[in-house]
């Protein structure tokens, strides 16, 4: 297969484009459940920021947003169940951040589809992967690694 890209093969200058996250093993928490709906994020991350680069952004922003809502709903849910369950000492911190986080994702959906704006979409999504899921998710994988019976 030749190495040059031809009017007839515009596909294969895709593939040069850059992910904006690699799933990586470390940003496992070791929860499967939570693991693959963490990785179900980046792949809607990724596909936003796909969508950006080749100008259709703003066709995709109401439906990732949709999804990201619904998302979010179900995830919470989920997490806090499993902490409930585990007895984590830090649950109600944990869902105020989820709540903060909910009001931030509201807000934040209402003004990039005004402004039709989807890379605000995107800054939002990344910030909340790299501050709440690798960071602040992590202190109860911690917790819970910790307290194994």
């Amino acid at each position: 297969m030749p190495d040059k890209i031809t009017a007839s093969e515009p596909w294969k200058s895709m593939i040069n484009h850059n992910i904006l996250i690699v799933w990586e093993p470390s940003y496992n928490l070791g929860i499967p459940i939570v693991d693959e709906q963490h990785r179900g994020i980046v792949s809607t991350i990724n596909s936003l920021c796909y969508a950006i680069q080749y100008r259709h952004g703003n066709e995709m922003l109401r439906p990732v947003i949709g999804m990201v809502t619904e998302y979010t709903r179900i995830h919470f849910e989920i997490e806090e169940d499993f902490l409930k369950k585990c007895g984590y000492p830090n649950l109600e911190d944990h869902r105020k951040l989820h709540e903060e986080l909910t009001n931030a994702l509201s807000h934040t959906s209402h003004d990039s589809i005004w402004n039709k704006d989807p890379q605000e979409f995107l800054e939002f999504l990344k910030k909340w992967w790299i501050n709440h899921i690798c960071k602040e998710d992590r202190v109860f994988s911690h917790y819970l690694t910790k307290n194994k019976s």
